[in-house]
């Protein structure tokens, strides 16, 4: 008996003259061997995958697993067979159907690895330069090849988010970004990023001519006290110079030049009627004008000038004190002839008291000596006795 198959399996029975003897043959399936293993498979998403396998006969039984989980057939998975041929079919794949997938008879089995690559991305349309005036809006557009794809966006390498005047958003493949009412600082490099491709261009913003928003206003200060002449200018990046009539002005102990943004400023400490005049600002091509007055303070007379007696030639002295100390010097008389100060006169102002010395005194002298500053006026009498 030869090429036995497995409908051979029975009973052998020999008989001769009355003679008789029997034998029982089996036959055993030949095991089955994998005459074709599973290949590594390498699909783009959203194709079709066909793992195939051959096995040595068609009647085995075999599962199918991922991962060591069982796959069952589904809307997206197909497992069948065509003769000794086992199928595992993935209709449409994802990047989730990446993995490891085994075919198992039970006894023997066979391996592969799926993978799923993402679509190839490409930019369709570039990012674009752009040069605009300030306080315009700039719109950016990236294009690319696929839609539901994340993208960044970066300027100056830093990344960029949403706020107020910044907007992003995207239109299935076409990426946006808004910048509102742009500044100079905004100009620079803008990139978008995408998985691993970028689009690069170049935000270039052009500064609108200097203004003056808010001009300077005539101001009256009261003397001694604090003034502030300020100014509002268009654009925080302007430098600005400040005049008293012709002359420029610099900050000092007494006077202060501030910009804060846009505001600019002149601050005069302790203010002198000295400080009246007109002030001005200028900024480009612009210029502001104001007017400083000053109101002197009260005047008054707060220590008279005492009669004084004295021998030729004695010095006679003559002391008075006022309310407020001002940087202008008093005028001393004689009988009414004003007094230089000389070798024989002497005058003295120390703060708000003044001083007069008369040297070499004569008989001749004697008369009213008066103090005149302002409005505050003070008289004595200066007596001289001979020897």
């Amino acid at each position: 008996m030869s090429n036995l198959t497995l409908e051979d399996t029975g009973t052998i029975v020999f008989s001769a003259e009355g003679v008789r003897t029997t034998a029982r043959l089996t036959v055993k399936e030949t095991p089955v061997s994998i005459l074709r293993p599973l290949a590594d498979v390498r699909v783009e998403e959203e194709l079709p995958a066909t793992l195939e396998c051959e096995f040595s006969r068609q009647n085995v039984e075999v599962k199918w697993f991922k991962n060591g989980v069982e796959l069952k057939p589904g809307k997206n998975c197909r497992i069948y067979s065509m003769g000794r041929k086992r199928f595992c079919q993935i209709l449409q794949c994802s990047c989730t159907d990446s993995g490891t997938y085994m075919c198992d008879t039970g006894e023997i089995n066979t391996s592969c690895s799926l993978e799923v690559y993402e679509h190839e991305l490409e930019i369709v349309q570039d990012l674009e330069d752009l040069y605009i005036q300030e306080d315009q809006n700039a719109v950016f557009m990236c294009e690319v090849s696929l839609e539901d794809v994340t993208g960044e966006w970066y300027k100056e390498g830093h990344k960029i988010r949403p706020t107020n005047t910044i907007k992003i958003r995207t239109e299935g493949t076409k990426h946006f970004l808004l910048m509102c009412n742009v500044k100079a600082e905004d100009a620079g490099e803008i990139r978008f990023v995408a998985r691993d491709i970028e689009s690069i261009a170049y935000l270039e913003v052009e500064e609108l001519p200097v203004s003056i928003v808010k001009p300077l206003r005539d101001r009256t200060a009261l003397e001694k006290h604090r003034v502030i002449l300020e100014c509002t200018v268009s654009s925080p990046r302007c430098s600005a110079t400040w005049y008293k009539g012709k002359e420029e002005l610099v900050s000092s102990d007494r006077v202060e030049v501030l910009a804060d943004g846009c505001s600019h400023k002149l601050v005069i400490q302790h203010v002198t009627v000295e400080d009246e005049g007109t002030y001005s600002i200028k900024v480009g091509e612009h210029t502001s004008k104001a007017k400083l007055m000053v109101e002197a303070q009260a005047l008054v007379m707060v220590r008279e000038l005492e009669d004084v007696q004295v021998r030729e030639p004695e010095p006679a002295s003559f002391q008075c004190e006022v309310s407020v100390a001002i940087n202008k010097p008093p005028i001393w008389t004689l009988n009414g002839e004003t007094l230089q100060a000389g070798p024989s006169v002497r005058m003295e102002t120390h703060r708000t008291v003044h001083k007069l010395t008369l040297k070499n005194t004569s008989m001749d002298m004697c008369g009213v000596v008066k103090f005149t500053m302002g409005k505050a006026k003070s008289s004595a009498e200066l007596s001289v006795t001979a020897e």
